[in-house]
């Protein structure tokens, strides 16, 4: 009987319990209070979320949440627990020890807390963690490594870890994402390709550890070097470019922005519902949009793209508009999620 040693824990955003407003009023107050994600003094954040955000918009993202909700549930959560269950298939055949693999969520159910301590009464000696984000951000990737490196010591103390902070580039992933496109391209025939990114404060690509040497300044993106390595910018147009040679496609017909962003404060650019409302007047009037910061479908991904950027596009004088999903569940990305956890010893 094989003994349980490894662990790979995967790790998603998160989602609230159901679509309801006191759950979604939950699932909001712990992200939005993770000051990687409101990178504002602690006094100014509460203020800020307690006072007022959580005032007005848990009602508004609940009402979001149940334009995608399914009666199995969150889709991020679904997607992730079946990707999860398939990472498991993979990682445990033809092995010489049992290798758990678990998912969890950065906020909300299943907690990393929760997990890790799973993980303990298991007694693993080694252990991978794997944030499902390609790109990495401060808000999305430092603040979970951030919340796992301060878990693991008094969790798991004496067990061997090892971090994939981003996979971008990875050829296997960019290979997922390609195979994902081709099929809806060649039937779909559409003017143009949009990646749309989640969006983040500029000034959080100067906050993270491994600050770049250059960032948001003109040409700084245009090609992925030592100088930008970290920068979340610059990796999400080098996976743009990767996946237009990949496809084939023309650098004109594949355009990189950037969503979801909020306040006053600057945003990376270019802004994809500023680019929506622009494209038919530049001709471009059949639109496939893709999402390829997400691994899930989640509220992002479906009501903001599916849903609310296809209505401004079609209102601003598009013709056609449709959305490719995220690689979700796969076989190939599961393989790919398999190999980066397998590939090199822990040490």
């Amino acid at each position: 009987m094989k003994s349980s040693k490894k662990g790979i824990f995967l790790l998603n955003l998160g989602s609230p319990d159901s679509p309801k407003t006191r759950d979604v009023r939950r699932y909001l107050k712990e992200f939005l209070n993770d000051p990687y994600v409101i990178d504002l003094p602690f006094l100014f954040r509460k203020l800020l979320v307690d006072g007022i955000i959580l005032n007005t918009r848990p009602a508004k993202s609940a009402e979001a949440y149940s334009q995608i909700w399914t009666e199995e549930g969150s889709p991020l959560l679904i997607h992730t627990r079946a990707l999860t269950e398939k990472v498991k298939a993979l990682a445990g055949a033809g092995s010489d020890e049992a290798v758990l693999v678990r998912m969890g969520m950065r906020y909300g159910s299943p907690s990393m807390e929760s997990v890790l301590e799973s993980f303990r009464k298991d007694g693993i000696n080694e252990l991978v963690f794997i944030p499902l984000y390609p790109q990495y951000s401060y808000a999305a990737s430092e603040s979970s490594i951030a919340r796992f490196e301060s878990l693991q010591p008094r969790i798991l103390p004496d067990v061997k870890v090892r971090v994939i902070q981003d996979f971008f580039h990875e050829a296997d992933f960019i290979e997922s994402l390609i195979a994902s496109m081709k099929e809806p391209i060649a039937r779909f025939k559409p003017d143009a390709l949009l990646l749309s990114y989640h969006g983040i404060p500029e000034r959080q690509i100067a906050k993270i550890r491994k600050a770049p040497e250059v960032c948001c300044s003109p040409g700084c993106c245009d090609t992925w070097t030592d100088k930008n390595r970290w920068c979340y910018r610059a990796q999400c147009y080098e996976t743009s470019r990767r996946i237009a040679v990949g496809l084939g496609l023309s650098p004109e017909r594949v355009i990189t922005a950037f969503q979801s962003r909020l306040g006053r404060t600057k945003w990376i650019e270019p802004y994809t519902d500023h680019l929506l409302e622009d494209f038919p007047k530049q001709g471009i009037k059949r639109l496939m949009v893709a999402s390829p910061s997400f691994t899930a479908d989640c509220l992002e991904t479906l009501e903001e793209i599916r849903i609310r950027y296809q209505e401004l596009f079609l209102e601003s004088g598009g013709i056609e508009f449709e959305y490719i999903s995220c690689l979700n569940s796969r076989d190939d990305f599961a393989q790919c999620v398999t190999r980066m956890a397998l590939q090199s010893p822990i040490s």
